[in-house]
């Protein structure tokens, strides 16, 4: 796994850690869908992407509502009393992380529209899947700066988003592992009704 950093952050704090642990469970949906739904992979790593917003606003008390979304914590409106509580979320999540947010936000949209957006020159399954990897390495960046920011973690300059570190594997012949042991399964399977019937 690729974010197992993020569990052993320590919060000292039960709502924090409660948090933490709703993202982990996340990522983990995510890598299990990289490979088999990149699409539904984007869209679940856009949702993580709207809770770290959430631990950012609790943990710098920004004050934003509980059920604030994404764009209410990335986008200006009309609104002058929204866009000052944008202006203290971004102060707080400073430049580089607010870029990171707000890819993650832009190409997760694309996943949710999925064939309905444009398909800026690629076939779908392509987009998606190129979409789910640049996703992921983003989110491993945006985890790390939270890590360091909130928890004090000073020993995540060497971790990156490396697909061998999926929990299901692809295969040379483009299926995953975990397919591979399903065909053997039930090849075996039909061996054994063909040897007892």
């Amino acid at each position: 796994m690729n974010f197992g950093f993020v569990e052993e952050c320590e919060t000292g704090e039960p709502e924090l850690a409660e948090m933490y642990a709703a993202i982990s469970g996340e990522l983990e949906k995510a890598e299990r869908l990289y490979w088999e739904n990149p699409q539904e992979c984007g869209i679940i790593l856009r949702r993580v992407a709207e809770k770290i917003c959430r631990v950012y606003n609790r943990h710098y008390e920004v004050g934003f509502g509980e059920e604030t979304s994404l764009e209410e914590f990335l986008c200006y409106t009309d609104k002058d009393e929204h866009n000052v509580m944008v202006s203290r979320f971004l102060s707080v999540a400073r430049k580089e992380q607010r870029e990171r947010l707000n890819k993650l936000r832009v190409l997760g949209d694309d996943c949710i529209w999925g064939e309905d957006a444009p398909d800026l020159g690629m076939a779908f399954d392509d987009r998606m899947s190129q979409n789910a990897k640049r996703m992921m390495e983003t989110m491993v960046e945006t985890l790390k700066d939270m890590c360091t920011k909130i928890n004090g973690r000073d020993d995540l300059g060497s971790v990156f988003f490396s697909e061998d570190k999926l929990p299901v594997q692809k295969r040379m012949d483009g299926g995953t592992a975990q397919e591979k042991e399903n065909e053997k399964e039930s090849f075996l399977g039909r061996m054994r009704r063909k040897k007892n019937g």
